[in-house]
């Protein structure tokens, strides 16, 4: 556990360290005792060494500082630029960080600990995998420009001038030294563009490597006895979703800032306060945000330090404060350093500059801070709940001086300042997350907060630049912005919670509700849980088979039927162009009349549209009737998929009911695009996996790995980027369910099986795509091979000529799950009367719905694993990540494969509701689900009524599975998940029927299209 001893340098120190960790509620004076009566004189000179050349280093940097300034032989331009002074005070604090990692690293080096160097390989790979991403994101320009222009404006004039009258510059000096570096080396290399954006952003990525690594290092000192531990929260900082956001996508500073808290804690906690006080004071000269720590750090050193080393430790922290801003002096008046900070401080002055906080909650994004709510400013109100914050933040202190107690205090101020202050931004949550990951691994609670605060960080960042990208300002009172302002309220209380049994590892309420849940005790480390329930409970649950019926056959044709009715039915309506078909149906035109011409996509569904026209004839309703006859197979291969997937008629059913009622689906089946197309081939193979997973004999499963490499090969011949992940998916599931097959026979065997199984599927997939390419070799466009590698050469061209394209019903990647910005891919608008329009959007209950059944599948995937429940994860996850590079413009189409899966996920969880088989929290969720159609559906106060009705009936089906006995004469199983199904059904059919009009162009009055518009915000939030 994190209450462990730290590992010291010295044997003595390690002996204090262990006696205070034993004695939890030791007094200062006592410290200071047993530390002169256990450290003898050589302790304090090996102390003494230690630290000699970092006041050697400060002693000739000031008098360096001095001579250049007084010395009558200096030439005039070093005394102006400051660029030798510069370079002193820039060495030495290179030194002071490097130096520190060292000091902090040295007993693992010194144990030649194998696990650092495992650590140190992975880190590197990760650092590479962000360097190659960091192009694809143009970061936040107006911040990236910044960057880049300090950079540049240091390299020419020095640190001196940089902080001159109409020059914007909001930094303190401590980050302008990574950019002087990063700006030397662009103008020596002569770089522009996206070489000098990643010249810029190096030391940040530097930074990131260098904090996931002290994270590690943390863990296997407080913990040895727990490599898993070390490495699992060292990956929650180095793969974290938020902190890669801020680095990569956004192009932020804050983990420059992370490093010097995070390295400032570890050497307090090894008592090297001249150090930790040297490091606070370089945090403090990067973002003046790291005074949120300070007061941690004070009451920690006068805890914990002789009061011999107070003087020295504030000494230090004078000294890192005088070199670092001295080479910026020249010029200025000496207090120019404080006006800096108290400028940046009064910059800003709202309640919250879009962070999705407390004081955004109470009073609203970016309102004045001096507007007061009973006679009290906002301003006020925030500074004066910092109070009970650190008040709070020093008793958890003074009860736990360990290692974990310093770890949580750290991160209780950072969050809670976040959380309590105005004028906070969104990025400022940064730090707080990094030092949640340790505790993550060892506190079930601080799992739950560091879950939260994750969430909540990314959707903060991306919705704010997302926000910055397209318009100036959130609405004070966004709904999203305020959901995860409550989100983050219901953190802060969890961490408090925490705090108050901190020595327990959890506290009374989190205690409270695990007893009532029946679950594993809060005090037992998360990842020890884990551990413990993968090897007792987590049985991996086989498919299985259920025979063909007549049931199935008369089931199949009504869902095909129901599926012609909707995708038949009027296809030719509207008789004009729709959306893409300006692209598709003209390339289709291009086959038939042997006119060559460059596209992206491969020429498969481009050649169904063309069979279309050639069979009958160029009409709207033969552009369509290919992808309308795909869009009924589909259905029916869902229906198939779904029952051999789950064993569940009901579940396929259901699946292909939802396909048949969602509204992305019925459009894209309706017109001529693409999508429908590797859709309906992605599902063939899908089938044909899980037949193979079901088959025995030999024979039909080489006959369906067959059929499933033709199927592959369309499905790639079909569309750009997507099919990939589909082929992978297959194909690595294939390789799971022969070897899970194959575990009797000998190594060997297995192993060429796969290899067997991976050629002959490869080999057809590879046959057949090239088999779509045929037309251009037929018509003459083609003449070997080396034609289709120019092919690649064109797309690569095109898509980098098309990156910088903007569309009105593009979004971002993120955005999808939430169904923010549908597409109207038609609209007939008459100045008056009835309007007619084709709405791209999905059935916003399945949609949304779709989203909660992926992680109920995650859980139940963890619970109870099978092959299903990990294809589905893994093909949602699959088809989301592959965008995320992406930077060009993006529609919510792309994300159809990925709610195909989430359909899929929904329709097992809705049958098993309907069976009784599910979990009284799974429905719950369910009817949460339910709860903003109401609102946004009937209208605020007319959906009032029914969405508390819901969440209360959510709340009761908890309350009965926490406590069963709670309501004595009501057994909630024998009809409440039934309830819960219908509901949920009948709610989904209202909306198929209310929606279908605009989904396939029927005209209605202006007043219906606009109720159906439920969210018509500024920016993203638009379904107009």
């Amino acid at each position: 556990m994190l209450a462990l001893p730290c590992h010291g340098h010295l044997a003595a120190s390690r002996e204090l360290m262990m006696r205070d960790v034993e004695d939890p509620v030791v007094k200062r004076s006592s410290v200071a005792r047993d530390s002169a009566g256990v450290a003898p004189r050589a302790a304090a000179r090996a102390r003494a060494r230690r630290v000699m050349p970092i006041w050697v280093i400060a002693s000739l940097t000031l008098l360096t500082h001095v001579s250049v300034c007084a010395a009558a032989d200096v030439p005039a331009a070093l005394a102006q630029t400051g660029k030798l002074p510069g370079l002193v005070s820039g060495l030495l604090l290179l030194a002071l960080l490097g130096y520190s990692v060292y000091v902090y690293s040295a007993p693992l080096l010194k144990d030649r600990d194998r696990s650092l160097w495992w650590a140190l390989a992975i880190l590197s790979a990760v650092a590479i995998v962000k360097l190659a991403l960091l192009p694809w994101f143009a970061g936040y320009k107006n911040d990236i420009s910044s960057y880049e222009s300090w950079a540049l404006q240091m390299a020419a004039g020095g640190p001196a001038g940089i902080y001159h009258t109409g020059y914007f510059l909001d930094y303190p000096p401590g980050y302008l030294y990574a950019l002087w570096l990063a700006g030397i080396i662009a103008r020596a290399a002569g770089v522009g563009g996206s070489a000098l954006r990643m010249i810029v952003e190096a030391p940040v990525l530097v930074a990131d490597f260098v904090l996931a690594l002290l994270v590690f290092i943390f863990m296997r000192r407080t913990a040895p006895a727990r490599r898993a531990a070390a490495y699992a929260a060292m990956l929650l900082v180095a793969l974290n979703p938020a902190l890669g956001f801020d680095t990569v996508v956004w192009g932020q500073s804050d983990s420059v800032l992370t490093v010097a808290i995070m390295l400032s804690v570890a050497l307090a906690l090894d008592g090297e306060f001249e150090l930790a006080w040297g490091l606070a004071a370089l945090s403090v000269l990067v973002k003046p945000q790291a005074l949120m720590y300070v007061p941690v750090l004070g009451w920690w050193t006068l805890l914990r330090a002789p009061y011999a080393q107070w003087w020295r430790a504030a000494l230090a922290a004078a000294v890192v404060a005088v070199v670092g801003v001295l080479p910026f002096q020249f010029g200025h008046p000496w207090y120019w350093i404080l006006e800096l900070y108290h400028s940046t401080a009064a910059y800003y002055h709202e309640t919250s500059v879009n962070a999705f906080n407390l004081m955004a909650l109470v009073g609203g994004l970016r309102k004045p801070d001096a507007d007061t709510v009973a006679g009290v400013s906002w301003f006020s109100l925030g500074m004066g709940l910092l109070a009970p914050l650190y008040a709070f933040v020093g008793w958890c202190l003074w009860r736990e001086r360990s290692p974990r107690g310093l770890m949580f205090a750290t991160f209780a101020a950072l969050f809670g300042f976040f959380m309590l202050a105005p004028r906070m931004h969104e990025r400022y949550l940064y730090a707080g997350l990094v030092f949640a990951a340790p505790l993550a691994v060892e506190s079930a609670e601080m799992a739950a907060v560091f879950a939260i605060i994750t969430a909540t960080c990314l959707f903060n960042l991306a919705y704010v630049l997302h926000t910055l990208d397209t318009t100036v300002f959130l609405n004070s009172r966004d709904g999203f912005a305020m959901a995860a302002a409550a989100m983050n309220v219901v953190a802060l209380a969890l961490a408090a919670d925490c705090g108050l049994g901190l020595a327990g590892g959890a506290g009374p309420v989190w205690r409270k509700l695990v007893a009532l849940a029946g679950g594993l005790h809060a005090s037992a480390p998360i990842f020890r849980a884990r551990k413990a329930a993968a090897s007792t409970e987590r049985v991996p649950q086989p498919l299985a088979v259920i025979a063909w019926l007549r049931t199935d056959t008369i089931v199949l044709a009504a869902l095909v039927a129901a599926a012609a009715a909707t995708r038949l039915w009027h296809l030719g309506h509207p008789a004009e162009i729709v959306f893409d078909e300006v692209h598709f149906v003209a390339q289709a035109r291009h086959y038939i009349r042997g006119e060559p011409f460059l596209d992206p996509h491969p020429p498969l569904a481009k050649l169904v549209i063309a069979a279309g026209i050639l069979i009958f004839g160029d009409h709207p309703w033969s552009w369509r009737i290919g992808n309308a006859l795909l869009g009924i197979l589909l259905v029916a291969l869902t229906y198939m998929l779904g029952r051999r997937m789950f064993a569940s008629r009901l579940a396929g059913a259901l699946a292909a009911s939802f396909i048949i009622g969602d509204g992305m689906y019925l459009v894209d089946s309706r017109i001529a695009v693409i999508d429908i197309v590797y859709l309906t081939l992605a599902a063939w193979s899908y089938l044909l996996l899980f037949r193979f997973a079901e088959s025995t004999r030999q024979r039909d499963r080489r006959r369906t790995l067959a059929a499933m490499g033709v199927t592959l090969g369309l499905c790639l011949g079909s569309k750009l980027y997507v099919p990939a992940v589909t082929f992978l998916l297959c194909a690595g599931f294939m390789v799971y369910f022969i070897l899970g097959a194959e575990r009797a026979a000998v190594a060997a065997a297995r192993y060429w099986r796969v290899a067997g199984a991976l050629v002959m599927v490869g080999s057809l997939s590879a046959m057949f795509y090239l088999a779509v390419f045929m037309p251009h070799f037929v018509l003459g466009w083609w003449s070997g091979i080396a034609d289709l590698f120019h092919y690649y050469g064109d797309v690569i061209w095109y898509e980098r000529s098309v990156a910088a394209a903007t569309h009105p019903y593009a979004s971002p990647w993120w955005s999808w799950p939430l169904m923010l910005r549908p597409i109207a891919y038609w609209q007939n608008f008459p100045p008056q009367g009835k309007i007619a329009t084709i709405w791209g959007g999905g059935n916003p209950l399945l949609w949304w719905g779709a989203l909660s059944a992926i992680t109920i599948t995650a859980v139940r995937a963890f619970e109870r694993p099978n092959p299903a429940r990990a294809f589905l994860l893994f093909g949602y996850l699959g088809y989301l990540v592959i965008w995320m590079p992406v930077g060009r413009t993006l529609f919510l189409y792309h994300y159809m494969p990925s709610i195909y899966m989430g359909y899929l996920a929904l329709a097992a969880i809705v049958a098993d509701a309907w069976r009784g088989e599910a979990e009284m929290w799974e429905c719950a969720t369910l009817l949460l689900t339910m709860v903003p159609v109401c609102v946004l559906g009937l209208g605020f106060w007319a959906g009032l009524f029914p969405g508390v009705a819901l969440a209360l009936f959510a709340l009761y089906l908890v309350a009965a599975e926490i406590v069963p006995d709670i309501f004595p004469d009501v057994e909630p199983a024998r009809w409440a998940l039934r309830l819960v199904a219908a509901a949920f059904l009948a709610t989904a059919a209202v909306l198929l029927v209310y929606y279908f009009p605009i989904w396939t162009g029927i005209s209605i009055d202006r007043a219906g299209y606009y109720a159906r518009m439920w969210l018509r915000g500024p920016g993203l939030r638009n379904w107009i």
